[in-house]
């Protein structure tokens, strides 16, 4: 074999040789390029998983707080109505105040109504001694409701009295335009075993009884029934 036969076969080993290193690195090249595709593929994924919980989670949060900032504003907005509600209702009262304060005006009518107040008190102590407080300027008609409401309580009871109108104490005064210290618009206050047994029946507190039982249909009346009202005794 002269050296040109041995040149050609050691090129033809050279380029099996090179030929074959190159396909070698042709399969490593294709290799890592797929399984940078591959993991590229799955760190993707995996992050885009992330950020879709992380978006699910936030709107999640948001939609919260919108409920949490809705229901901030309903209970502003019922406490709004009645708070409103609330000053209608105390116009309600004052209003009836002012006609409340009217009934001393009528002597006769009055001094029936102090009657009556006073009868009841009897019956509701059911002492032999009472005493009755009432207004200074109620004094003259006070002596002769007491003695009419005596003889009442002993026609229909058969049961005495002795019964007493305080001098020295009295309720406030009716109200007046031009007075703002406390105020009573007329009744009495009576009182047994040395004012351990005390029956209040002013016309004020017999206003805040009324109005304290017939705030229900005070409401109804103003406002409408309740649709959420499952109760009205």
């Amino acid at each position: 074999m002269d050296d040109t036969q041995v040149n050609a076969q050691l090129d033809q080993m050279k380029n099996f040789i090179l030929q074959e290193a190159q396909d070698k690195a042709n399969e490593i090249k294709t290799k890592a390029t797929q399984e940078f595709t591959s993991e590229k593929g799955r760190i993707f994924q995996n992050e885009k998983i992330k950020i879709i919980k992380e978006y699910e989670k936030k709107q999640k949060l948001i939609e919260v707080q919108k409920k949490i900032n809705l229901s901030n504003e309903l209970n502003k907005s019922r406490l709004s109505v009645l708070k409103v509600r609330d000053e209608c209702l105390r116009d309600v009262i004052k209003e009836a105040q002012k006609k409340l304060a009217t009934i001393s005006e009528d002597k006769d009518k009055y001094q029936n109504i102090l009657k009556n107040l006073i009868y009841q008190g009897f019956v509701k102590l059911n002492e032999n001694k009472i005493q009755v407080v009432g207004r200074k300027e109620d004094t003259s008609l006070l002596e002769k409701a007491t003695t009419e409401a005596a003889a009442e309580f002993k026609k229909k009871t058969g049961k005495s009295v002795e019964v007493s109108v305080d001098r020295e104490r009295f309720l406030p005064q009716g109200p007046k335009a031009d007075y703002n210290g406390p105020t009573c618009c007329g009744g009495v206050i009576l009182s047994a075993l040395e004012g351990r047994i005390i029956c209040k029946n002013t016309l004020d507190s017999r206003l805040e009884i009324c109005f304290d039982q017939l705030t229900p249909v005070i409401r109804t009346q103003l406002y409408g029934a309740s649709v959420n009202r499952k109760f009205f005794d």
